[in-house]
């Protein structure tokens, strides 16, 4: 009994701070705005600390990350090859092309148009298997294009910032960003997935599946830490550039309103079902802001760090907005409830009499 209800808390805490993510990420920025900007002068005169306290809250975000990649799912990646290839395209095309677009229809300084090309660069996180989930949307395959789409955004992230900088003269230290890259990305993913192998032979499917809400918790954590840091340390900069944010709103929404409309016609268009149609339309949307922050306030500018800071609220807004429309989605789909429900309840049976490996939320 006390097992099960250890569980129940972790699953209940987790899922609480995913539903009010944007709530408290508001009240992060809120609280370090205020704070940073009454502090100022302490704030002048520690920016060394603050630094070390922003690299300890990355850490603390990034690693608990990385220990719920499976590399185990890659193979079902591959297998579909369709929903891989549209997940790609979607993360590596569509959004860096319209963070280009709104960055210049919205934002007037080049290092907040970085900004936001950095947050829609950076693909999707275990939090989107999450909303897969609620969507009663198929876990596997939302799992698997995770994991590949990170591991593919590792060389291309270098790549397409430096063709940013090229093209939009705007200042890429190439040298600071890969080893920004070794430090925030590389190094978490090659412990994190030793722990994750190590955790599930040491303790068994079962027991890590009782411990993974842990995880996504610990980077929520970390994420609101990071995310008050940043505000808190660069407070009267931001105040200065307070128009920006809204800029950064104006993006998030265009953004996100014309994305989910294009993925849900479009992938219903070419053929998914809504399982599969779900567990490809998250991954393709929902941005990984924890990373992008962390590449954001390490290789870059403060001002750079602002609208990844800030997506957070926005995102989880129209996220969880479709996901109040699951209904009418699956009505459009030729789906039920029930139906799905029942599809459900054969895979966890199939799981149990061929236990496999843990990924995801």
């Amino acid at each position: 009994m006390a097992v099960a209800r250890e569980r129940s808390r972790l699953e209940r805490l987790r899922d609480h701070l995913d539903e009010f993510l944007a709530v408290y990420a508001g009240i992060a920025i809120a609280a370090g705005l205020v704070s940073g900007y009454y502090e100022a002068g302490w704030v002048a005169l520690h920016k060394p600390l603050i630094k070390e306290l922003e690299m300890a809250a990355i850490m603390l975000m990034i690693f608990p990350m990385m220990v719920m990649l499976d590399v185990a799912y890659l193979g079902k990646a591959f297998r579909n090859w369709k929903a891989l290839a549209i997940t790609l395209l979607m993360n590596f095309g569509w959004g860096p092309l319209w963070a280009i677009l709104l960055g210049h229809m919205f934002l007037d300084n080049p290092l907040l148009r970085l900004g936001l090309f950095i947050a829609w660069l950076v693909p999707c996180s275990s939090m989107s298997v999450g909303y897969v989930g609620l969507m009663l949307g198929n876990i596997e395959l939302a799992t698997a294009l995770v994991v590949v789409s990170f591991l593919v955004a590792v060389p291309l992230i270098p790549l397409y910032l430096k063709f940013y900088g090229s093209a939009y003269h705007v200042s890429v230290p190439t040298m600071v960003l890969v080893k920004t890259i070794l430090l925030v990305i590389i190094a978490p993913l090659v412990v994190g997935v030793a722990t994750h192998e190590a955790l599930v032979r040491r303790l068994g499917v079962e027991r890590f599946r009782r411990i993974s809400p842990a995880f996504p918790t610990t980077t929520m954590l970390g994420m609101f830490m990071i995310i008050f840091e940043i505000f808190f340390g660069s407070s009267k900069m931001i105040i200065t550039h307070l128009n920006s944010v809204l800029g950064v709103f104006y993006s998030a929404m265009v953004f996100g309103t014309v994305s989910l409309a294009f993925m849900t016609f479009f992938l219903k268009a070419v053929g998914f079902n809504y399982r599969d149609a779900m567990a490809t339309l998250f991954p393709s949307i929902g941005k990984n802001e924890g990373t992008a922050i962390a590449i954001a306030a390490t290789a870059f500018s403060p001002l750079v760090a602002i609208a990844p800071a800030t997506l957070p609220v926005f995102q989880v807004v129209f996220l969880l907005t479709y996901i109040k429309l699951r209904p009418r989605i699956m009505r459009l789909y030729g789906e039920s409830p029930e139906r799905l429900m029942i599809v459900e309840k054969r895979v966890v049976a199939r799981k149990v009499a061929t236990p496999g490996a843990v990924g995801g939320e």
